[in-house]
């Protein structure tokens, strides 16, 4: 990206083109909570056929929650871009309070994810981030 020829309103305009595209394509989280297998497609009377769709379902639903949190977090940008060109006392409430929304559950979402690493019992799951 050319810095010195982009205005903070053509790049914030990236950003939402971006958000679009993001949204409409099959890696918006709702097309991927859309794309579910039923666990009989992969074979019934065996204990690998449901461990397979268990395995399944946490990677569909992991994946839509990490589109959903890029999503917002690429909203959040483009709310940051308002707050660099206006101030953050120059955007409104709803904006304000929009942009805290995504913080905190990015924040819950990251706590989980920490909180998993280190063993102490707190998954990313699909209530992480619902």
């Amino acid at each position: 990206m050319d810095v010195k020829g982009v205005t903070l309103q053509t790049f914030k305009n990236r950003v939402d083109e971006i958000l679009r595209t993001l949204a409409e394509s099959p890696a918006g989280h709702q097309q991927i909570g859309e794309q579910k297998v039923t666990a009989d497609a992969y074979g019934t009377g065996f204990s690998a056929a449901s461990d397979l769709h268990s395995g399944y379902e946490k990677v569909r639903t992991r994946l839509e929650n990490l589109s959903k949190m890029f999503g917002e977090t690429i909203e959040a940008l483009g709310i940051a871009v308002q707050v660099a060109d206006k101030g953050y006392t120059g955007i409104d409430v709803d904006v304000k309070d929009r942009f805290k929304e995504i913080q905190k559950r990015n924040q819950e979402f990251y706590a989980a994810e920490k909180s998993k690493e280190s063993g102490s019992g707190g998954a990313a799951d699909s209530s992480t981030y619902s």
